[in-house]
């Protein structure tokens, strides 16, 4: 029987300007267009996993102007019962997107730093033992929650984005798991390769998994004594905003159904390259059957 996934996380309005190319210190650019998409990490991860198949109810912070945010996830499947909508702010991300289609993001957190922590135990509460939870850098209470829920015998992942002191403040042998890309892996390990990275992170949690995203290069694990290597897709990016959270709810949604690693960073690499051929974050997600159709089109392998 599969598992519930339970998110705590962020919901953001974002405000996403197409560039020829990012500016310089100092230079202004003018945008070639201005779109308003419904994104935030916990949103998008929690409609990447429920788009997938999996079971998902959300727990964060909005305000009225997130509306759009909540109706994506409501549309999505997931449960957002405990999604609060009072606060006087939503949080906001800017997002250029340029040609080659790279992205650089600044976020205003706002409501998302305003979630209280007794909403979050509150949320945990209706979990069962043995389901997974999923939390991510842009909420507040985040050491408190991950706490909670490894109490409760939840399955808990971090996605340590972004990688500050407060992910530094987190007890990594409480995870199930960790997904981090090359830039989180070297600020929480020190070091700069992704395979040195990777093994000094695993050290730190050996009852646990790892996975390091390397962008199209694909992904890399470590669970135990083994390694696992996924080379990921060739497809042509048009934005790759989102498409670290769709890796992450796409493969949490694989783990939930009882799914073996291999097979999670499959369905985690093939939603990550689907959601770079679109633009937007939630608007680009895709969904299972394609998924899982991209997935079984290249062999993994472990050692």
């Amino acid at each position: 029987m599969a598992s519930q996934l339970h998110v705590v996380g962020s919901l953001v309005v974002d405000r996403v300007m197409r560039v020829a190319a990012f500016p310089r210190v100092g230079q202004t650019v003018l945008a070639r267009s201005l779109a308003v998409h419904p994104g935030g990490k916990g949103a998008n991860q929690a409609v990447a996993a429920a788009r997938c198949g999996a079971a998902v109810r959300m727990c964060g912070r909005t305000g009225a102007d997130g509306a759009l945010v909540v109706s994506a996830l409501r549309q999505a499947g997931v449960d957002v019962g405990a999604v609060q909508q009072d606060d006087p702010s939503s949080g906001t991300a800017v997002v250029m997107v340029s040609d080659d289609g790279e992205n650089s993001i600044v976020v205003a957190p706002e409501a998302n730093a305003r979630l209280p922590e007794a909403s979050v135990a509150a949320f945990l509460a209706q979990a069962g033992p043995g389901d997974l939870a999923l939390f991510q850098n842009e909420c507040a209470g985040l050491a408190a929650g991950i706490r909670a829920a490894h109490a409760r015998g939840l399955r808990v992942w971090l996605n340590a984005a972004p990688a500050d002191d407060t992910v530094r403040e987190v007890d990594l042998a409480l995870l199930a798991g960790l997904a981090v890309n090359e830039t989180e892996a070297e600020a929480m390990s020190g070091h700069q390769d992704p395979e040195a990275a990777l093994q000094a992170l695993a050290k730190r949690m050996p009852a646990g998994t790892v996975i390091l995203t390397l962008g199209a290069a694909g992904a890399i694990a470590a669970q135990g004594s083994r390694t696992i290597r996924h080379t990921g897709y060739r497809v042509h990016a048009v934005d790759t905003v989102g498409c670290g959270d769709a890796f992450v709810g796409a493969s949490l949604a694989a783990l939930a159904e009882g799914r073996a690693l291999e097979d999670a960073m499959a369905w985690g690499n093939a939603a990550g390259a689907l959601a770079a051929m679109k633009p937007g974050a939630i608007p680009s997600l895709p969904g299972r059957a394609e998924v899982v159709a991209l997935a079984a089109t290249q062999a993994r392998s472990a050692g």
